[in-house]
């Protein structure tokens, strides 16, 4: 979308700040919460003096903090201030939760709701099962992975459009795992399969010893919004009855969820999110 005559496009001064003070932002990760100086500039390609004074004036916000024992800086507790005011996916989150705390209680297993993000896919909404045995990173709201791995960012990649897939498909594509999928050739081959066949299985590619199931959810007027999945042990769903039961679980959740959106066509479930792509 153009920018209109009367608002600074991206060269502009103004608007390189906030991309350079949005690029620090998003620097910090799940895996890497806490940065140096020198990591952060390295993250974001600016001069440490730079840096420096983007930091101070985050800092001043609270978006920041530095932790004084070690010079380190993460994001501060102001950005978990901003969460609840993040419209589109608490409106999707609230519709959601109910569904996936049924299904986790359904099914023992780990529930996800994800969407399509540039980045790959981001899971809005998790019920975690009580029982589960192992907690990782991956498994919270907030969360992206990219579209190569987990059974639900499959499903995303399945139902993009071509140009959108082929485009995903000509990055680099990152492993987790031995067992994770990276050849362009056999991920386009996989989501073709995962469209035709409507669910996606999947074991060990993202943590050894977890496998996941997922299925496509769409709204009242049909059009794609995401996806549901679970997480199990990874050789769970070698049972044919405990696949069949889980899979039929899943299908009724997503159906469940998707008939609660796109009511609105400018709706949020009714924009389907393709705004990403």
């Amino acid at each position: 979308m153009p920018f209109p005559k009367n608002v600074p496009g991206p060269s502009a001064p103004n608007m390189r700040s906030v991309e350079r003070v949005a690029a620090i932002l998003s620097c910090f990760t799940m895996a890497r919460p806490l940065l140096t100086l020198t990591e952060v500039a390295q993250a974001v390609a600016l001069d440490k003096n730079t840096t420096r004074r983007l930091l101070i004036a985050l800092l001043q916000t609270g978006l920041v903090h530095r932790n004084e024992a070690d010079g380190t800086y993460g994001l501060g507790m102001q950005v978990l201030k901003l969460q609840p005011a993040v419209v589109a996916p608490r409106e999707l989150r609230e519709t959601a939760a109910p569904y996936l705390q049924g299904l986790t209680e359904k099914t023992a297993m780990t529930s996800f709701f994800w969407l399509p993000d540039a980045e790959g896919a981001i899971c809005i909404e998790r019920v975690r099962a009580s029982n589960m045995f192992l907690e990782v990173p991956w498994s919270v709201s907030g969360r992206t992975l990219p579209l190569n791995i987990a059974a639900g960012p499959r499903v995303i990649l399945s139902h993009l459009d071509d140009a959108a897939r082929m485009e995903w498909l000509s990055r680099p594509q990152q492993a987790f795992t031995q067992y994770s999928l990276t050849d362009t050739a056999a991920l386009l081959e996989t989501s073709q399969r995962i469209h035709a066949q409507g669910y996606e299985i999947v074991a060990n590619d993202l943590v050894v010893g977890l496998a996941g199931l997922g299925v496509p959810v769409f709204d009242r007027q049909g059009a794609f919004i995401g996806s549901v999945s679970v997480t199990s042990r990874s050789n769970d769903f070698d049972d044919p009855r405990i696949l069949e039961r889980v899979l039929s679980v899943v299908r009724d959740t997503a159906a469940a969820i998707g008939v609660r959106l796109g009511d609105d066509p400018q709706s949020i479930g009714g924009k389907a999110m393709s705004s990403h792509y």
